[in-house]
């Protein structure tokens, strides 16, 4: 007698509230009682509304952990087609089981014992692969044939409609449609007119939802959020064309991590969707509720709405994405009038209901400009400016001889032409503002200098000019060049030193790292053809790996990290009811105060 256990899986939500699970567990305890073996309630592996293509499932992950501490002698399983549908899943598991000596039974497959036997199961289970394919294309296939004759599938219909199933069969058989509900009907239509005549946002519809106390359809929650609200004033069912085929599935590019709820979302491979080309969309004619006139009225002030957004990137904002408020949330610049401030976002995350974050906005161009002029103090240190050309140095004499060649450099000169003419382009068409416009330009002409500043220098003069550096007469001109840079050149060395910002009103800590210099070099070459490998020690600055012909190279320093810590204290906030006026900017500015600790950490 062995202890036995069972692994049984259905694929579909429709099978799991079928039962059909139920029908495999009978004959395989059935299986169990004639073979002579016990069968422990503990090694019932049941994996409902699984697909077969997944081979993380929460049951069949427990069994092979079971397995592994040889809770049962032998398993049995309804065919190979349930413990996966793909053929190499099952060798897996069947291997895994194997090796542990474990006995694996299907009801209704070949149970190899011989070298025939085995092979005649390996064909079962290929079928099983092919078996999946052919259902799922038959599955296809149906549902294309009858929403192309104008039938509806049933599924979740859009707020504002129910859908009446399939009814009957054979002669008396009537299609599933959409019915209008009249009360989430009048709630669409009062949503259209808000956007398309009132020409209010979004933000206001869901405050007047919610205060006339209409939840959504689901009522999950009893506030409506942007999504669904942008759903529904794009969809077109509300005209009376409803699109089948608008999308298919797609393998997910960024799976939930492996956590205690990595099963939650997981059913299938194929997690996520994208968008088909509008020409193989599949129409089918259902209950007008709104006009054309109204939807397409809609739809300009959608536009409308999203092009003045206070969210929109036009104005600059140096540390945006970066600064946060101590109750947690993230700050974004938001403004008008000239007048910009990073505020708390927990308003918007806990609208419409109340607040709980009471800070107040920070001045963006007090901390912009003040946060910069600290960050060029603290990058033009005497102490920390040679350590940097030194760095520069090292890393220029491990990888002399691979700069770029003149045609990546040409290259480079084409791809800022075509970066300008996207500036342009956009700033005709009022996609950005002129002092945007201005800096992104500045950045690309400087850009572009440097790029062919490097074709016209001779590659043997370039090291011999960087040790002629002399730090004292580097200082100022440095100085100068940190304080003329262009927006987007200050984003970047933003982006490249700081991590997080906490601001309130009062008091801004700035927080980041600055490479200080590098302590080795190393370079990987990888391709096809392996022709050899050779590693030295790292001490010799010289760690390598080539391996194969034509090969890329990377390199990677190991560098010291200079951590800073940048405190400013901010000057007293007096609007008048009016924002900042230029010179009080100006004289907050100057009053501003600040402090700065340094520390150094390799990493």
């Amino acid at each position: 007698m062995k202890r036995a256990a069972l692994y049984a899986r259905t694929s579909t939500e429709l099978q799991k509230d079928e039962q059909t699970v139920k029908v495999q567990l009978a004959e395989i305890e059935t299986a169990i009682k004639n073979d002579g073996n016990t069968l422990l309630e503990s090694c019932k592996y049941v994996d409902e509304g699984w697909s077969g293509a997944i081979l993380e499932r929460p049951a069949l992950d427990l069994m092979r952990q079971d397995a592994r501490e040889k809770k049962f002698d032998i398993l049995y399983v309804y065919d190979r087609g349930r413990l996966a549908r793909k053929f190499v899943y099952q060798e897996i598991v069947i291997e895994e089981l194997t090796n542990l000596e474990i006995e694996f039974k299907s009801l209704h497959d070949i149970n190899g014992e011989t070298p025939e036997e085995h092979l005649m199961g390996s064909v079962m289970g290929i079928f099983h692969e092919y078996e999946r394919m052919k259902i799922t294309e038959r599955f296809r296939i149906g549902k294309l044939n009858k929403v192309r004759s104008g039938k509806l599938l049933g599924y979740q219909a859009p707020y504002g409609y129910d859908y009446i199933p399939i009814k009957g069969k054979g002669t008396d058989k009537v299609n599933g449609k959409f019915v209008i509900n009249e009360e989430e009907a009048k709630v669409v239509k009062m949503i259209f007119e808000w956007i398309g005549i009132e020409c209010i946002s979004i933000k206001e519809v869901i405050r007047r939802l919610y205060d006339m106390g209409i939840p959504p359809k689901k009522e999950k929650r009893d506030t409506w959020t942007n999504g669904p609200l942008h759903r529904m004033l794009k969809n077109e069912t509300y005209v009376g064309k409803h699109f089948y085929y608008k999308s298919e599935s797609c393998i997910t590019k960024n799976p939930m991590a492996k956590t205690q709820k990595k099963y939650q979302h997981r059913h299938s491979m194929k997690g996520s969707r994208k968008t088909r080309p509008r020409d193989e969309w599949i129409e089918v004619e259902v209950p007008r509720i709104i006009s054309d006139e109204l939807y397409q009225k809609a739809q300009a002030q959608i536009k409308s709405n999203g092009k003045h957004s206070q969210r929109c990137k036009k104005n600059p904002y140096l540390f945006g994405g970066l600064i946060s408020c101590p109750c947690g949330a993230n700050r974004t610049g938001e403004g008008q009038n000239g007048h910009f401030y990073y505020r708390c976002t927990d308003r918007l995350l806990k609208f419409p209901k109340p607040k709980t974050c009471d800070e107040g906005g920070v001045n963006v161009q007090v901390l912009d400009t003040v946060g910069w002029a600290k960050l060029c103090e603290l990058m033009t240190q005497p102490k920390l400016l040679q350590q940097q050309l030194e760095r520069y140095a090292e890393e220029k004499k491990l990888i002399y001889g691979q700069s770029p060649k003149k045609d990546e450099l040409r290259l480079q000169l084409k791809a800022l032409e075509q970066e300008e003419r996207r500036y342009v382009k956009g700033w005709g068409k009022g996609n950005m503002s002129e002092a945007v416009y201005t800096d992104q330009m500045n950045s690309v002409a400087r850009r572009r200098k440097e790029v062919q500043d490097m074709l016209d220098r001779p590659e043997e003069d370039k090291l011999a000019q960087l040790r002629e550096i002399d730090l004292e007469t580097s200082v100022e001109p440095f100085k100068q060049y940190l304080a003329n840079l262009g927006y987007e050149d200050k984003l970047f060395t933003v982006r490249k030193i700081v991590d997080k910002i906490i601001a309130t009103k009062e008091q801004v800590r700035i927080c980041g790292k600055i490479p200080a210099y590098a302590t080795s070099l190393t370079v990987n070459k990888v391709g096809l053809d392996a022709e050899h490998s050779d590693t030295r020690d790292t001490t010799t600055q010289n760690n390598q790996e080539q391996v194969g012909l034509n090969a890329k190279h990377w390199y990677t320093y190991l560098v010291t990290q200079q951590h800073f810590e940048l405190k400013l204290t901010m000057p007293p906030t007096d609007r008048g009811g009016r924002g900042y006026s230029d010179e009080y900017v100006a004289n907050a500015i100057k009053e501003l105060q600040s402090y700065t600790q340094i520390h150094t950490q390799s990493e």
